[in-house]
């Protein structure tokens, strides 16, 4: 089997199903993702993760803090289709009980490193809720910038949802010899 691009991620078991949803069904994670998500919708999503990272090993990462608990989920995946944006998102969510300890910091760059290196997008895309300035902040500090000009209303969620609008942020492909710091 690969190994994972940084030591505090691993590949997705059956045995790391609770764990997802309990990632996911934690209030504070679940006010950003526009409410609680169904076990339906988790275990789907779930094995989707799972799935694309055995098939292409690359994709969302399971997050492991200290003890080598799982906290969180972090790496890329396509952008869903019906989204006004292309190309492939970096994402990451942690429990609430493990926000503030740079644990997505942490192991962001080495797999924006490896999607550079190995597969070679143009750019790399983040979004999030225009009220979520935590994430912003995150994006920031992995080096992404600001893409106004992308913005855009989640297709998901209903107009009059306070989360609708979503901010773009983008990391261009290092030039030969640069690296994103």
């Amino acid at each position: 089997m690969p190994t994972t691009p940084h030591p505090q991620l691993k590949r997705w078991t059956e045995a790391d199903l609770p764990a997802w949803i309990a990632i996911h069904q934690d209030d504070k994670v679940a006010q950003w993702l526009g409410g609680l998500i169904s076990a339906e919708l988790l275990r789907a999503a779930f094995d989707r993760a799972s799935d694309h990272l055995v098939q292409h090993d690359w994709g969302v990462w399971a997050v492991l803090d200290g003890r080598g608990d799982v906290v969180g989920a972090a790496g890329l995946q396509p952008i869903r289709e019906g989204f006004p944006v292309r190309g492939v998102e970096a994402t990451w969510r942690l429990r609430s009980d493990a926000w503030g300890q740079g644990l997505v910091t942490a192991v962001m760059p080495d797999l924006l490193a490896d999607a550079f290196s190995r597969f070679s997008p143009e750019e790399i895309i983040a979004f999030t809720p225009r009220r979520n300035l935590k994430s912003q902040s995150v994006m920031k500090r992995l080096g992404f910038q600001r893409d106004e000009s992308r913005d855009f209303d989640h297709p998901a969620l209903a107009n009059d949802h306070p989360l609708l609008r979503h901010v773009v942020y983008c990391l261009k492909r290092p030039q030969e010899g640069q690296t994103h710091d």
